[in-house]
């Protein structure tokens, strides 16, 4: 009698399942980028967007000369539209101070918030301040030119 063998299958090399683990694992790095690409663009652009009545928002619409002005009046008053540090650091630490405080007193915290708010209050007005001079030196022309650029309209002012 003659035996009959099956041949045996021989596995898929080992070189073959090195190289399709290295490719799966380098499409997922891509797709890993990509999506945190995609998943990231609305942060990025949700962080530049600014209030409304920013300064920068507001400097950009002008015509450039008036952005050159208000550019060397804003670097000229620095001292004014920069928070001192020391004001800073008093409201940081009083602020630790009110979320350690046991009870937890709500009214402390609030103290320290109406404080900032009224930092950035008074450095907002000073930014405003710069704008308004501007403002005023701005020809009826400029100012219709500056009221399209704050709007997005491009069109033509209208006659008069």
């Amino acid at each position: 009698m003659s035996e009959q063998t099956t041949p045996q299958v021989k596995g898929t090399p080992r070189w073959i399942k090195v190289a399709l683990i290295v490719s799966v694992a380098v499409n997922l790095g891509i797709a890993g980028v990509i999506g945190g690409a995609v998943l990231r663009a609305p942060e990025i652009h949700r962080n530049n967007l600014e209030a409304p009545e920013g300064v920068a928002m507001l400097a950009r619409a002008m015509p450039a000369a008036h952005q050159r002005e208000l550019r060397e009046d804003l670097r000229d008053r620095r001292g004014d539209l920069q928070p001192d540090r020391e004001e800073l650091r008093s409201l940081r630490d009083r602020f630790v101070v009110a979320l350690r405080a046991e009870p937890f007193d709500l009214d402390a915290v609030n103290a320290v918030f109406a404080d900032q708010r009224v930092m950035l209050s008074n450095l907002t007005a000073a930014g405003h301040d710069s704008v308004i001079e501007q403002i005023e030196k701005m020809s009826l022309r400029d100012r219709e030119m500056y009221i399209r650029r704050l709007l997005g309209d491009d069109r033509a002012p209208p006659r008069q």
